[in-house]
């Protein structure tokens, strides 16, 4: 290629690009040309609601957002509540007679296959800590539950 035709390829791409901008602004894009309709607050919410939306106002839609809310948490405290009613807790209760001659691991022993304390050596434990095991007297003692504390059937036996 000469360079008389490529100075001449040059000058008609630059006189197309000159045309073709010339074009562009004096025409301008379509769109913004177009004078959007001017709609009341009425039509647009006619116009949406047949588009399928729903409109609410602000204020509505924070009430309707806070009942939510209210409403789950509501909605977890009952299911809480039914987790923690459906485990049943078993209560074992018993009256024990401490006859003459029993030790603290006697009653112990009968505490833990009555259900009231899990380990007789932990009630002779507690016995021994307390420094009562001399003390044990013939009774019948009141009723005892494996929900009273080791100090509670301790208070109860001596």
């Amino acid at each position: 290629m000469s360079p008389k035709s490529l100075r001449s390829f040059a000058c008609g791409l630059l006189v197309a690009a000159v045309a073709l901008g010339a074009v562009y602004f004096i025409q301008g894009d379509g769109a913004s040309s177009a004078a959007a309709p001017e709609l009341t607050e009425d039509e647009m919410k006619q116009s949406l609601a047949d588009a399928g939306y729903v409109i609410e106002q602000q204020d509505t839609w924070n009430q309707m957002e806070s009942d939510l809310q209210e409403a789950q948490a509501a909605l977890e405290e009952a299911n809480q509540n039914e987790d923690g009613d459906s485990e049943e807790r078993i209560v074992y209760r018993t009256i024990l007679h401490v006859q003459s001659g029993m030790t603290s691991i006697d009653v112990g022993q009968m505490l833990e296959e009555a259900g009231i304390v899990d380990n007789a050596h932990d009630f002779f434990d507690a016995v021994d800590e307390r420094g009562l095991s001399g003390e044990l007297k013939p009774q019948v003692t009141g009723e005892l539950t494996s929900e009273m504390s080791m100090d509670e059937i301790l208070d109860e036996l001596f």
